[in-house]
């Protein structure tokens, strides 16, 4: 038979377990929404996928990923910004064909449970753009057309801007998917960010000359910060406060050009890199806006 003072021992031991344990339910609790993405606020992942783009948007638990970039690298990404337990994405959007976008996607198919699909049905004869195709038969897809709009709910929309065709197949085959490139824009309340993928002067100047509001108040810079992209004009239109440059560290490319950065400074606009300064988060809540920087 246990003494008296064994047993007050293991009582207060009991207790101490049991207060430890709840402890725990409790953190978990108020941890969970926050890292699952209920809490309210609107969180953009500018992946570090080295040479390569790869976005991810989560609000109230709506999860869209844009791009995949050059590799399985996205995975750990994922993993890193998602709970351990999500498997799934609701939307997934392929801006083109390139494999510096579309490879990591081929993981992404064969890993977490895809909603739906959104890209351009681009014609376009490579390997990784065929193994894509497979891996997705089974998932609706949309044709990507200029009008669309994807309600995220609590004042949150995505607008498709471009292309603005309805189908590849009424157009010439393309020579340079960065024609047909899938564009829109995030709204959520006063604020907007602009996803250009890889778009280029072309299509920029096609937009400009649309009528289209290209207004907002972050954007994606175009091609990895190619002098290719984010002309003069096309950036004047949008008049962002924030830029956003995801580019491999010492790229075979020299991305991103110099006289994109410059054109930048010279407009006031503050950028982040994703070479330097890995994964970046913004965070919105429709008024204000936050930056965290990842690993």
């Amino acid at each position: 038979m246990l003494s008296e003072s064994l047993s007050r021992k293991l009582s207060k031991l009991e207790w101490l377990v049991f207060a430890l344990i709840a402890s725990a339910a409790i953190l978990s609790f108020w941890a969970l929404p926050t890292v699952a993405g209920f809490d309210g606020l609107l969180h953009v992942y500018f992946l570090d996928v080295e040479q390569g783009d790869a976005e991810l948007i989560d609000f109230n638990g709506n999860q869209i990923l844009i791009d995949g970039g050059p590799d399985s690298k996205i995975l750990q990404e994922l993993g890193r910004v998602m709970p351990f337990y999500d498997h799934s994405v609701d939307l997934v959007i392929l801006t083109h064909p390139h494999a510096d976008h579309v490879t990591g996607l081929i993981e992404v198919l064969k890993r977490y449970e895809v909603g739906q699909i959104i890209e351009n049905h681009t014609p376009y004869n490579t390997a990784e753009y065929a193994e894509w195709t497979k891996e997705k038969s089974s998932i609706p897809t949309t044709q990507a057309q200029a009008g669309q709009v994807i309600d995220l709910g609590g004042s949150a929309k995505l607008t498709i801007l471009y292309p603005f065709y309805p189908k590849i197949d009424d157009q010439e085959v393309l020579k340079n998917p960065h024609d047909a490139m899938v564009i829109f824009r995030l709204d959520y309340g006063n604020d907007s960010i602009m996803f250009t993928g890889d778009a280029e002067a072309k299509t920029e100047y096609k937009l400009l000359t649309s009528g289209t509001n290209l207004s907002a108040k972050f954007l994606k810079i175009g091609h990895h910060g190619s002098k290719t992209s984010t002309t003069e004009n096309f950036l004047k239109a949008v008049n962002p406060v924030l830029a956003f440059i995801e580019v491999g560290k010492k790229n075979k490319y020299g991305h991103p050009h110099q006289e994109v950065l410059e054109r930048l400074e010279n407009y006031g606009i503050k950028y982040y890199r994703t070479d330097i300064d890995g994964a970046v988060e913004l965070i919105l809540d429709g008024q204000n806006y936050k930056i965290e920087l990842g690993e």
